[in-house]
């Protein structure tokens, strides 16, 4: 029978084609995080070696690993629609799973600041699907950019750069507009206000997942319009590489609260 060479054939193209992009710091579902790649955080990484061990450390020092070193080469890590991490091998058997699934939709891995691992969604809101409007890019503020891609709930940004990935810069004006751009052309904004000779507004994300512009006097400028009511939790705002942002959460597993081995399964019934 083909079916398992037909079956690696498309894992690897499928592993190919939605390969990350180095040097970010979280994946989204549909990413793929292939044998040699990572996420990176300052001294932070999360690597799959090409062993198949997926791999978390601070510069040198192993903090946590999922001990699936033994499973061949070639295997890659998903992050599926329903919030669980899978690391396959090349033929597309599962060996390792973060074993938390939630509701379908799209989901986010994110290596923090703090050098841990969490999982955040589904989705809750996303750029283009806001009433914010597009148009073209001026009055931008010479500030030194940061290199932070992921805005998390209780992060106040005030006027200038608030996250940047790669040639996608989310920066606050000094007239309180909120103002995305990819490559210096403006794909998203939320407009200037009434308040554009205060000069003191900044961004927030709230722990139920909505997005704001305030004024520090508390008045709210601007909003997604969109939380969820259900909980109060950890949010993300992501800088995708798309040059949309995301709002993902609540969070759904993280490494802290599981061991790396107490996922791994155990048989693999095609030989490597």
């Amino acid at each position: 029978m083909a079916t398992i060479p037909v079956l690696q054939t498309l894992l690897t193209l499928f592993a190919i084609l939605f390969s990350l992009c180095s040097g970010s710091n979280f994946m989204i579902t549909g990413d793929v995080l292939t044998a040699g790649q990572s996420l990176t955080y300052t001294t932070y990484n999360l690597t799959l070696q090409s062993d198949c061990n997926l791999v978390l450390r601070n510069d040198t020092t192993t903090i946590w690993q999922t001990m699936t070193g033994d499973y061949g080469s070639r295997c890659f890590l998903t992050l599926d629609s329903n919030g669980e991490l899978t690391l396959w091998t090349r033929y597309g058997y599962p060996i390792w799973t973060s074993g938390k699934e939630s509701q379908v939709g799209t989901y986010c891995l994110v290596l923090r600041y703090d050098g841990t691992l969490h999982v955040y969604g589904p989705q809750l809101w996303i750029s283009d699907s806001s009433s914010a409007t597009t148009a073209g890019a001026a009055g931008m503020l010479g500030c030194p950019k940061i290199t932070d891609s992921v805005l998390y709930s209780g992060d106040v940004a005030p006027i200038g750069t608030t996250i940047v990935n790669g040639d996608n810069e989310l920066r606050l004006q000094d007239d309180c507009n909120l103002v995305l751009t990819s490559k210096g052309d403006t794909k998203w904004e939320t407009g200037a206000t009434e308040h554009t000779n205060l000069h003191d507004c900044f961004v927030n994300l709230e722990a139920n997942g909505e997005f704001r512009v305030k004024h520090w006097g508390g008045d709210i400028l601007w909003s997604n319009g969109v939380a969820n009511s259900d909980v109060y939790a950890e949010f993300v705002l992501v800088l995708q590489a798309n040059a949309k942002l995301g709002v993902y959460g609540p969070g759904i597993w993280s490494n802290a609260e599981s061991a790396g081995v107490s996922e791994k399964i155990a048989m693999v019934t095609a030989e490597e």
